[in-house]
């Protein structure tokens, strides 16, 4: 090999990218194809359900583009390895096709009543807990409940979208701890899925033996398949090495887990996260997830709908806008954030709820979301700068929270995912937050995290922690305006009441 670099294949919500990088965690060369997510038919539904062959095919393609439009050659590359979107669950046989659509984390169908009933013990016990409609709503968003049981019973295996691609990739079945977020019966505490006696396994409709055989990140799941290789141009036997699911990578490379770093993702889907050695719930019985590292856990507050709200907004009531970012030379989301920095901040009280989600247990599934403070003064970048804004004081009050479970005071905040491209979102995750707010030199932190795990599998780095201190690297620096930190205040006490002011009103929805 003249070069000895590392290929990440990220398949995210919105595109699937081939990333290459070197050992010191420069992006070397990236290819990308937007993902149609859903089938065309359910746009505008609540399906959101695609191909497992379309997925795969993805990969196929992406791989294809960066040979053909990059200079990296096949023999350059010293392993490969994986990340994508979570909560993405699949039936599958025993060589890791498909047996049914791959169901998108942002699939909102929920399962049709009467439920298959759990033992009166279980139903006692958890009305005693006062989880009664909590687990009623869980088991009525997992997809095992919502597909024909039948089909649920047939199914040799029931995995993710992690362990769909890792199959087909390599023809080897199986999958990675690391990806484990999902509506599958895994404790998360421990890292591995439940006791057979768990009472998850009759709520999620599944059994033991369906699951998937699970290895910890960094270790070398198979060498790429034949059939892949060949379509691609890709070595035979190439290293495949487990990594982790799309925000566990992202948290990592951003540090999580450093002393005094919170970790903010804004992406479709909006976190705050803290690395942790103890297993700590942020909100009781909503688990820590497992990250790359095996002996930490990642505490984390989510938006499902973050800067996905954005994107909708833009889509729904921003065609003018689209039309004036076009003559521009701009994108629609580049021209509206330089817009969006003139509007006070509070957007001259203008309040957004951005919870257009629900959850199990945060926010609740009572939850729908909410615009308050319209006058005549207000427009569409009152609107964007307050959508924006609610996502960012919901996740500095999902810090709080963190906080006081974990004990973990943060001095700093490292922000990924598309929101932290725009100097104007993380000025105003700095006045927010009131603390210093920071982007990685390398805007793709979730194939950088896989990248990591790839080059430990090599030998490049003794461990990940190694790993991180040789390949990730801070770029701009954003302080508190204590100006407009004062104003959120205000702010943030206002917005802070009025979910639990409406959630009575949405109870009766």
């Amino acid at each position: 090999m003249d070069n000895q670099y590392f290929l990440a294949l990220d398949y995210g919500t919105q595109s699937t990218r081939a990333l290459v990088f070197d050992p010191k965690g420069n992006l070397i060369a990236k290819a990308q194809l937007a993902n149609a997510n859903c089938r065309e038919e359910q746009q505008g539904t609540a399906a959101a359900s695609q191909s497992g062959d379309y997925c795969v095919a993805q990969l196929t393609a992406v791989v294809q583009k960066l040979l053909a439009e990059s200079s990296v050659r096949p023999g350059q590359i010293a392993a490969l390895s994986l990340t994508c979107q979570r909560a993405c669950l699949v039936l599958m046989d025993e060589s890791g096709h498909a047996r049914s659509d791959v169901f998108m984390w942002s699939d909102r169908r929920l399962a049709a009543e009467p439920l298959m009933p759990l033992p009166w013990y279980q139903r006692l016990g958890f009305g005693l807990l006062g989880l009664g409609k909590r687990i009623h709503y869980l088991r009525r968003c997992a997809k095992t409940n919502w597909l024909d049981r039948h089909k649920v019973a047939e199914a040799p295996k029931i995995g993710l979208l992690s362990g769909l691609l890792l199959s087909r990739l390599t023809d080897k079945l199986g999958d990675g701890v690391a990806y484990q977020v999902g509506y599958l019966p895994f404790d998360y505490r421990r890292r591995r899925f439940a006791n057979a006696g768990n009472w998850r396994w009759r709520a999620l409709n599944c059994r033991p033996q369906q699951m998937l055989p699970l290895a910890e990140a960094t270790a070398v799941h198979g060498g790429l398949s034949a059939g892949f290789a060949s379509l691609t141009g890709l070595p035979t036997g190439l290293p495949v090495v487990l990594a982790g699911a799309d925000k566990a990578c992202e948290a990592y490379a951003a540090g999580a887990g450093d002393p005094g770093l919170a970790c903010v993702s804004l992406g479709s889907a909006a976190t705050v996260t803290l690395g942790l050695e103890r297993y700590t719930e942020a909100y009781r019985y909503a688990p820590a997830f497992p990250s790359l590292d095996s002996k930490q856990f990642l505490s984390e507050v989510q938006l499902e709908r973050g800067f996905w709200l954005l994107s909708w907004l833009i889509r729904e009531f921003g065609a003018e806008d689209c039309q004036d970012a076009k003559a521009l030379g701009l994108s629609p989301e580049e021209y509206i954030l330089r817009r969006i920095d003139a509007v006070t901040p509070g957007a001259d009280g203008l309040l957004l709820s951005p919870t257009w989600a629900q959850g199990v247990i945060f926010p609740g599934p009572e939850a729908r979301g909410a615009i308050v403070g319209w006058r005549p003064e207000h427009g569409r970048f009152h609107l964007y700068r307050a959508a924006i804004e609610g996502v960012l004081l919901t996740l500095a009050r999902g810090l709080k929270r963190l906080r006081k479970v974990s004990g973990t005071v943060p001095s700093l905040i490292r922000v990924t995912g598309g929101g932290s491209q725009s100097d104007v979102v993380l000025q105003m995750a700095a006045d927010i937050f009131n603390l210093p707010v920071e982007r990685l030199s390398v805007s793709e932190a979730s194939g950088l995290g896989a990248a990591m795990c790839a080059a430990v599998a090599m030998g490049q780095y003794e461990s990940l922690a190694e790993a991180r201190l040789g390949m990730a690297k801070s770029a701009q620096r954003f302080e508190p305006d204590p100006r407009r930190v004062a104003c959120y205040r205000v702010v943030a006490w206002q917005h802070a009441r009025l979910y639990p002011r409406l959630k009575p009103l949405f109870q009766t929805m």
